[in-house]
């Protein structure tokens, strides 16, 4: 008899095992396939739509299409809101902890049902409980709402808003940063206030030495976004620009296209605007969208760029001591005002022995660098860039190679300096770093490996226009 006894409880477990998880099973792969399904028929009509929804299928009404489309084929399959333990929820736009949390133009979808256990009651569970959730979308044309995006997965301390008494860091569109750290994954600190509408942080956020976080949400369980535009190919190398064109009589200097010797792949050279030229300094020059094997870098001359892509094959791009690089609309050659578009991609060099030779001298021509605007000293050096203005890349401004990294990728300091920028900056392993001063507003959007911003005693603003950003392209179910 006792052997009897323990051996039914045994096959009263692997009964419970073989029924009540394989029913489980079958109910929540049933239940995605609903949700699935539903999320497409709601997705039908997102596009235009002015409202939002978020609750119960129960409360529904044919107002609102998409929220209403999506609990008739829900019911259509088997799955009625309010119905014996069966839930149907439907949010528009999703909500935490999905991945597309707050983002306009999807519609999310979440069943959930309950049941007798069929054996596992033997252990006190007496009710099995099963859920799914689909996400879809059918728009072609959306800007993430982000202002920063931080991808570094682990990193402590690696995102920083910092500050001093008085200073305040403002964005209007959200801070998303995935790192899992415990502790500081999102470090506030230095007597700076952030002020922003939304704070997505997978891990912690921690305040020091003063600082205030003044999000307005700062929703828990949120999940893992990943590098948005993964997908997204690299800008192909192109051809050597056309010849650079001075405005006023400067010369143009070596390694420079147009010069007696452009640099190329096989011997890259920086085409640097330097100020101990007299020929150079001080002048106005046109350059053109095209290969820049070795960089280019200005310290005195100003430089109006034409629009389009511009392949930075090593060197980066460096502003200083007075330089001015603006993006321009042809036949546009006065001010420092931005009227073009351009995107910037910085590498390396392709050719493979010069790239070889970077492990051993890492700042030679042709090895990756970054693209910094360095203001000090009395010295007012500008930047000022629109964003490409068509094609794949359209309202992107910078894009850094995925397999390259550096401690500053990209730094962009307004303090003593003039910045100006727009259009969504792509770093997705580098790190970015925006410093402002006196008071700084740039309306761009920053996707990185990681990121610093610094108030520097006045406030800085990292403005939101969704129009103005890179749009995500897809049709069809996301999550």
């Amino acid at each position: 008899m006792v052997v009897f006894a323990g051996g039914l409880v045994a096959i009263l477990l692997v009964a419970a095992l073989v029924f009540d998880v394989g029913q489980n099973l079958l109910d929540r792969r049933t239940e995605q396939n609903v949700s699935d399904a539903a999320a497409l028929a709601g997705a039908r009509y997102v596009v235009g739509a002015t409202y939002t929804y978020h609750g119960a299928c129960a409360a529904v009404t044919a107002s609102t299409k998409a929220p209403y489309e999506a609990c008739q084929s829900a019911a259509s399959n088997g799955y009625v809101d309010g119905t014996t333990n069966i839930t149907v929820r439907v949010d528009m736009p999703p909500i935490a902890p999905s991945a597309f949390s707050g983002l306009p133009g999807y519609i999310e979808v979440t069943i959930g049902s309950t049941r007798q256990s069929f054996f596992e009651g033997v252990v006190g569970i007496v009710r099995q409980s099963v859920g799914a959730m689909g996400v879809a979308t059918n728009a072609s044309d959306i800007a993430l709402p982000y202002s920063l995006v931080a991808l570094a997965p682990t990193a402590c301390g690696a995102n920083k808003i910092t500050g001093s008494p008085g200073s305040a860091v403002t964005t209007n569109g959200t801070v998303h940063v995935d790192s899992s750290c415990p502790t500081d994954a999102l470090l506030l600190s230095g007597n700076g206030v952030l002020n922003a509408p939304e704070c997505d942080v997978v891990g912690a956020i921690q305040t020091s030495g003063g600082a205030v976080n003044n999000c307005t949400s700062a929703p828990a369980g949120v999940l893992v976004s990943g590098d948005p535009l993964r997908n997204l190919p690299t800008p192909a190398q192109p051809v050597a620009p056309a010849a650079i064109q001075p405005l006023d009589g400067g010369a143009i200097p070596a390694g420079c296209p147009g010069s007696a010797s452009p640099a190329t792949d096989a011997a890259p050279a920086t085409c640097a605007f330097i100020s101990g030229a007299s020929s150079i300094a001080g002048h106005k020059y046109r350059i053109f969208p095209g290969n820049y094997p070795g960089g280019i870098s200005t310290s005195k001359s100003t430089l109006y760029m034409d629009p389009g892509i511009y392949w930075i094959g090593g060197g980066g791009i460096h502003v200083q001591s007075d330089g001015v690089i603006v993006s321009k609309a042809a036949g546009d050659n006065t001010g420092t005002a931005p009227s073009g578009g351009v995107l910037i991609y910085n590498t390396a060099d392709p050719n493979p022995a010069i790239v070889g030779g970077c492990v051993s001298s890492p700042t030679g021509a042709g090895c990756y660098d970054d693209i910094v605007l360095n203001g000090g000293g009395g010295s007012t050096p500008t930047l000022a860039l629109l964003p490409i203005q068509s094609g794949l890349y359209q309202n992107m401004v910078m894009f850094v190679d995925r397999t390259r990294s550096k401690p500053d990728d990209i730094m962009l300091n307004g303090s003593n300096s003039s910045l100006s920028i727009s259009g969504t900056i792509y770093a997705p392993h580098g790190t970015v770093k925006l410093n402002g001063g006196a008071t700084t507003v740039v309306s761009a959007q920053v996707i990185c490996w990681s990121f610093q911003v610094n108030g520097s005693a006045a406030s800085f603003t990292i403005d939101y226009d969704g129009t103005k950003l890179f749009h995500l392209k897809g049709v069809g179910l996301v999550e």
